[in-house]
């Protein structure tokens, strides 16, 4: 089938499979395993790939009444010079020396739009109307539709570049284009709610009134596409966006631009890619490689419109979200992406190598080979890859990603080393990792839901893996009960695994071994001591469980079998289950110092200033260090229910610095707790805002809280208070808190 086709075929197809009810196929898993690829199908590729050549006849803009610096915009003149040349066979186009204000124009066939020199410019208009950007078939974030043009755009065209020099000036600022974004004025619902229902390409007309953000260079269907050499900057929205294109080059391009959702370079349904030379300080990802969303990208993939082949090379990644990434528009499948001798350089980039999605979007990433990475500095970490994106677990198209090889990486600094998770029903798989050297992270790894990883020559913040993680007992610690060993040998088989049972007379003592067994029967005798696990590997590398008490008979009856609340004293995380009141209702500073036991916190690194809690209050140490973790947040006492942060609420600067007190003996609701919950977790869950809650009163949920209660759902740190009733403004009381603390405790792995 002709790609010119595929529009009115991607909207019939659309429309009988929701009217037949049915689920398109996912593509069939690929013969090749992470460890089966090679450097050979990447220079296969690249044979694919060839720069665009054009004919030696030129035209000057200025020969058609461009005139620079003069305030008045030349799009006229500009476009009258790209058909002309077009018209004539193909040639280029000269921008010379100068500002030329301009503004939407569009390539056509055997067209090179030539910056000539550094000082050329194409500033585009900040007077946003239909006659500067007419309304035109586009994409925005990966769902077709009629909106305003992007700056260059292309349709159906081939032989097609931006070459040169000079600049390209969005002039986007705080004022024009990117406030769109800030003053939620963007109708992006309807755009979304258009692609979920199948509405055809035809009624999915914008523009006027709907604040959809316009891409800077997108050519649609086209063929033999170049961007090189040019600077980028200011931009409205994504940066370079190719869509349904093959054989494009972009090279030494210079991406600088901070503003919302400013990714640098994203393909999209594209094949035969290839990316070099070039640099990128950018508000978004720097590289995100997309294949559609939702509808319309699982469509385009069961067409054959993946997104493939891409060469990723000797690139410089400054500022941005992700490096190098996959999704999380990605329903359309993405594979054969092959990335060498890349350098990171920003602790300012949250992540290096970074793949992202969910059941919503679905679609699966494969066959992605990533070698030679150079790392300086990054804040999140140096590799990423999460299925629990925006709306997480709420859909119906499970993703996948399989047969990833990541080898030859350096990095320093980060939350993590390596954070990858799945979804239980579809868990990581051809995993390999090979000679990769991390440090300075905060935390080694996070594998959850990894099957069968090779790791080979890893190691982080000195820890060589394979290595045994996550170990903990299982079972209650109670005299007549048997305990069991939980650990798993990372990059290997856990079954190599060898175990020993230490008990000691206090939390902090050094252990005596007394077995070496995967089970241990608890003793009389070990009552009122402690007992820890420790896992060890056959290359001697070892992790040890904490510390877990031996309660005695009273205090296992008084818990009356529920044993969350006997590992909690048995982890030390309550004293006296004889002494308790599970109703009891909580305040501020009883989350505060639990929280501090289940994660070993007596006191800040540095003084935190709390209006409310003085340094000489007595738990002013565990208080200050829950909020300089961000496990709680400080408040606006004059602000009734002020919560959360800068990040996830989009307060204001003014308003953050008011919040200054911690009302220590408020009371906590039970969506408050469900919010603080996700941020103590231990894991680093800034993007899963999106996760709803599935109670039958979820619509009483305060927006701040909602999504965060609605991933603590999902975790399971908390639950219904009554059927599936969760009562969002009922106070916590001591069980709640309880309850989610030991929850984390599991999830964490304690």
């Amino acid at each position: 089938m002709k790609k010119s086709q595929w529009r009115r075929r991607l909207s019939v197809l659309t429309a009988a499979a929701l009217l037949a009810g049915t689920v398109l196929p996912v593509s069939a898993a690929p013969a090749a395993t992470g460890s089966d690829l090679s450097w050979d199908q990447a220079d296969e590729i690249l044979t694919h790939i060839s720069d665009p050549v054009f004919p030696d006849y030129q035209e000057d803009i200025t020969a058609n009444g461009a005139v620079a610096g003069d305030g008045k915009l030349d799009t006229a003149a500009i476009q009258q010079t790209i058909d002309e040349v077009s018209e004539k066979g193909g040639g280029t186009v000269i921008v010379p020396s100068g500002v030329f204000d301009t503004g939407a124009i569009t390539l056509k066939n055997n067209v090179n739009l030539c910056l000539e020199n550094p000082d050329s410019v194409l500033a585009f208009t900040k007077d946003i109307n239909t006659d500067n950007y007419p309304i035109v078939f586009a994409h925005f974030e990966g769902s077709g539709c009629y909106n305003y043009s992007p700056f260059i755009y292309a349709n159906g065209q081939a032989n097609i570049a931006v070459t040169g020099q000079g600049v390209l000036d969005g002039q986007a600022d705080e004022n024009t284009w990117w406030n769109w974004k800030t003053e939620k004025l963007a109708k992006t619902s309807v755009i979304r709610k258009m692609t979920d229902n199948a509405v055809p390409f035809r009624d999915r007309v914008l523009g006027d009134g709907y604040y959809l953000r316009p891409n800077f260079f997108q050519p649609i269907d086209c063929v033999n596409v170049k961007i090189e050499g040019v600077t980028i900057k200011n931009s409205p929205m994504w940066e370079i966006n190719p869509v349904l294109c093959t054989n494009v080059t972009v090279r030494k391009v210079t991406i600088d631009s901070h503003g919302y959702n400013n990714d640098g370079c994203d393909p999209e349904n594209c094949n035969y890619v290839l990316i070099e030379g070039c640099y990128f300080n950018t508000g978004d990802d720097c590289i995100a490689i997309k294949a559609g969303r939702n509808l319309d990208g699982r469509l385009l993939g069961y067409l054959g419109y993946s997104t493939q082949n891409i060469i990723i090379r000797n690139n410089v990644f400054a500022d941005g979200h992700g490096g190098i990434t996959c999704g999380s528009e990605m329903s359309g499948d993405i594979r054969n992406v092959f990335a060498d001798n890349n350098v990171f350089t920003s602790e300012n980039l949250n992540y290096a190598i970074r793949f992202k999605t969910n059941a919503e979007r679905g679609g699966v990433v494969e066959n992605v080979y990533i070698r030679n990475s150079t790392i300086d500095k990054v804040g999140n970490a140096a590799i990423h890859a999460t299925m629990l994106y925006d709306v997480g677990r709420d859909g119906d198209y499970l993703p996948q990603f399989r047969n990833i090889t990541i080898e030859n990486l350096t990095a320093h600094g980060g939350e993590y080393g390596i954070f990858m998770e799945a979804f239980d029903e579809v868990p990581i798989t051809g995993l390999v990792l090979r000679n990769i050297n991390i440090d300075g992270a905060e935390k080694e790894v996070r594998a959850y839901n990894w099957q069968n990883p090779v790791m080979d020559n890893v190691v982080i913040n000195g820890k060589t893996y394979p290595r045994p993680v996550d170990t903990k007992i299982t079972g209650v610690p109670a005299a007549g009960n048997t305990l069991s060993a939980s650990s798993t040998l990372l990059g290997s088989d856990s079954s190599s695994l060898t175990y020993s049972w230490l008990l000691s007379d206090t939390k902090d003592a050094a252990g005596t071994k007394i077995s070496n067994k995967a089970e241990l029967p608890v003793t009389n005798d070990m009552i009122g001591k402690y007992l820890t696990l420790t896992a060890t590997d056959p290359d001697g590398n070892t992790d040890s469980s904490i510390a877990y008490k031996v309660l005695d008979d009273t205090q296992v009856v008084a818990a009356a079998g529920d044993e969350i609340l006997t590992r909690a004293e048995s982890k030390g995380y309550i004293d006296d289950i004889t002494a308790l009141d599970p109703t009891q209702e909580v305040t501020n500073r009883d989350v505060a110092k639990m929280l501090g036991r289940l994660w070993g916190l007596t006191a800040p690194e540095e003084a935190v200033a709390i209006d409310d809690v003085p340094a000489d209050d007595p738990d002013y140490g565990v208080i200050a260090a829950v909020v300089e973790k961000g496990m709680m947040n400080l408040k606006d006492p004059a602000e009734d229910g002020a919560t959360g942060t800068l990040y996830n609420t989009s307060i204001s600067r003014d308003a953050e610095a008011k919040r200054t007190a911690f009302l220590p003996d408020e009371k906590v609701t039970r969506e408050e707790l469900g919010y603080i919950f996700i941020l103590a977790c231990g894991v680093p869950y800034n993007e899963t805002l999106g996760t709803n809650a599935h109670f039958d009163d979820a619509d009483q949920i305060d927006d701040a809280y909602a999504d965060n209660v609605g991933a603590s759902e999902y975790f399971g740190f908390v639950k219904a208070k009554s059927g599936n009733t969760f009562a969002p403004k009922d106070n916590a009381t001591l069980y709640d808190l309880i309850y989610g603390v030991e929850q984390i405790s599991d999830f964490a792995n304690r």
